[in-house]
């Protein structure tokens, strides 16, 4: 069954002592490794990277599979997956958003289709929607979220503003009282990309809504207005410098990258997942802004047919390979087990995606409870777009993004380049 949240649908040696369990953060291509199986992901800061490890250390010992473990930063998976895909060589479980991606993958028959698996009453199954493509699942989750504003309570007090905005209008004055009271409005990673294509996501979104954004990709021309009206504010935003010092080359994920900046109190907020806070600890070393941070949703932008419970939004899930042996459903299901499920949401500090959430999450903490809230009022949710799109579709878009921001291209030129991108698909 098709879950109406998600528009556009995605284009769509036996014996414990010789049980091995390796942790490799920069290990070899899949197929270097000796392992039975091999498994990618990208949680690579404690407590998930020992998490992950643990789990599967502990369903190696019992079932005598050897596992070899790859935590990898995002942007490096992303590189390595592209380049194993086009080998069609792909690790034997790994990270996926769903979407296009993994419809590109599926089609080149390079993934396994795990819709019989027997744990699949465990999930809610709207958080399967992402990761099935033409009726058949190809991945399990473990977090599911949307994308808002993370924002520091204090630094926005300091400024004057005494609630968060819920018109672009408002947005933009906000954005200047903290400028006037010298404090960085925005962090952001400009050198990853994805990050910026959120705000020009969203913007479309407000001014065209999800029909004209459903639309777009359907007929694969982003001619309408909305879209360049989109770039047009997102480069007004940008000129008024609201970033911090260095954003232009700055990572997402790393101690000098966007997550840092908003956990060292550096600036005021930052448009991300239900991740953000987490890795905002993670990597900036520190307890982040605590009970100071606050969330809001992308707000509205006054005459659009778009409303602020439309939500960008998406999660993570695991995807196993075609090649990868019997063995891989028995773990894709050891992850979904309450009592893991439980150990993933808790130290990630994750969004559960069970079908039954009071077994897994009995007391959600704030920051989770934020996240839970804000999909109870959504009535509309899109994937991001750099997954629910082809790969060569949404990786145009995250670079006219980083371009549109940087003054390199107009609001015409981004439209006109991800227009080419859809032509070149076609």
């Amino acid at each position: 069954m098709r879950n109406p949240l998600f528009r556009p649908r995605a284009l769509v040696a036996a014996g414990t002592a010789a049980v091995l369990a390796l942790s490799a953060a920069a290990c070899g291509d899949s197929g270097e490794s000796s392992a039975d199986l091999t498994f990618w992901h990208i949680q690579n800061e404690d407590p998930m990277k020992g998490t992950w490890q643990a789990i599967a250390d502990e369903w190696a010992e019992d079932s005598g599979t050897t596992v070899e473990v790859s935590a990898i930063l995002n942007e490096d998976f992303k590189a390595r997956m592209s380049t194993q895909t086009q080998a069609g060589d792909l690790p034997g479980l790994y990270q996926t958003w769903g979407g296009g991606v993994l419809a590109e993958q599926v089609e080149a028959g390079l993934v396994r289709d795990i819709s019989g698996l027997p744990c699949l009453d465990k999930v809610n199954p709207a958080a399967l929607e992402a990761y099935t493509i033409d009726g058949k699942l190809y991945a399990v989750p473990y977090d599911q979220g949307v994308v808002g504003f993370w924002y520091n309570k204090d630094l926005f007090a300091q400024a004057g503003i005494t609630a968060p905005p819920a018109t672009w209008d408002e947005f933009i004055a906000d954005v200047q009282l903290l400028k006037d009271a010298d404090i960085t409005p925005i962090a952001l990673g400009g050198g990853d990309k994805w990050p910026i294509h959120y705000y020009w996501t969203y913007l479309v979104m407000r001014l065209a809504g999800l029909d004209g954004l459903q639309a777009g990709a359907e007929a694969g021309d982003f001619s309408d207005p909305a879209f360049v009206q989109a770039g047009q504010m997102l480069a007004d935003l940008a000129a008024m410098e609201p970033f911090q010092e260095g954003y232009e080359s700055a990572p997402y994920d790393k101690t000098d990258g966007q997550a840092a900046v908003m956990g060292e109190g550096l600036a005021a907020m930052e448009l991300m997942g239900q991740w953000a806070p987490q890795a905002q600890r993670d990597n900036s070393g520190t307890e982040g802004p605590g009970d100071a941070l606050g969330f809001f949703p992308f707000p509205a932008v006054e005459g659009g047919p778009g409303t602020a419970t439309e939500f960008l939004g998406g999660g993570g899930g695991f995807a196993a390979s075609a090649e990868a042996p019997e063995e891989v459903e028995d773990f894709m299901c050891y992850l979904l087990e309450e009592e893991n499920q439980a150990r993933i949401v808790k130290d990630g500090n994750m969004s559960t995606v069970a079908a039954n959430p009071s077994a897994v999450v009995p007391e959600p903490n704030a920051e989770q409870q934020i996240v839970i809230d804000a999909m109870a009022t959504a009535t509309a949710m899109q994937l991001y777009l750099d997954q629910a799109y082809p790969p060569a579709i949404g990786s145009t878009v995250n670079d006219a993004s980083q371009g549109l921001i940087l003054g390199e291209l107009t609001p015409e030129d981004f439209v006109a380049m991800v227009n080419e991108a859809w032509a070149a698909e076609q």
